[in-house]
């Protein structure tokens, strides 16, 4: 097969595959259900946390991602999300660029009864992975729900950090974003 008509089926190949994977938004119907599964999470984490708080928490963690993938448009396939930014073909859709979308939402609900943490899984690899973790206050971070906008190609994905299969760890100060660390950093 000469050259430029095997160029010509790579592309139409990456098209359909890239059409094929495209993640469809959510319904509203959808997106309550996920923030009443996820303030559900939320609030098994101690009795102390606030239902109240839990709701808002799982509400603006589910609507900020699914604002962000109307915007970046991500695909079902993160991997492929990857290669488009790492190739200049999109500029958001990295695992750090839907932790850091993501953070200053909760944060500036201002908790009382849970904790934010910026995490890495495997950090400084090339599996290098990277999510917020959500504690009741003052609780341990591997007691904590892991959020991740990435995995589920826009769609937010959660689970308890302790049974997650990415080994979290919190963020050392050093590694926090220069823009989130007015929010993290007294």
């Amino acid at each position: 097969m000469p050259l430029p008509r095997l160029l010509s089926h790579l592309v139409c190949g990456w098209v359909t595959i890239l059409g094929i994977s495209c993640v469809s938004p959510e319904t509203l119907t959808e997106r309550q259900i996920r923030a009443a599964r996820l303030a559900a999470a939320f609030t098994s984490l101690s009795p102390r946390v606030s239902p109240k708080e839990a709701k808002c928490f799982a509400i603006a963690a589910v609507e900020r991602t699914a604002q962000l993938s109307r915007e970046w448009h991500p695909v079902a396939f993160p991997w492929i999300n990857n290669l488009l930014v790492n190739t200049g073909l999109r500029q958001h859709g990295l695992c750090h660029h839907w932790r850091e979308a993501l953070f200053p939402t909760l944060h500036v609900l201002h908790p009382q009864t849970l904790d934010l943490h910026l995490a890495s899984a495997r950090r400084a690899t090339l599996r290098e992975h990277n999510g917020i973790v959500v504690t009741a206050h003052g609780q341990p971070f591997e007691t904590g729900v892991i959020l991740d906008a990435w995995r589920g190609g826009g769609i937010l994905q959660w689970s308890a950090v302790q049974s997650d299969h990415h080994p979290w760890k919190p963020l050392p100060p050093e590694l926090i974003p220069i823009e989130l660390r007015p929010m993290i950093m007294p």
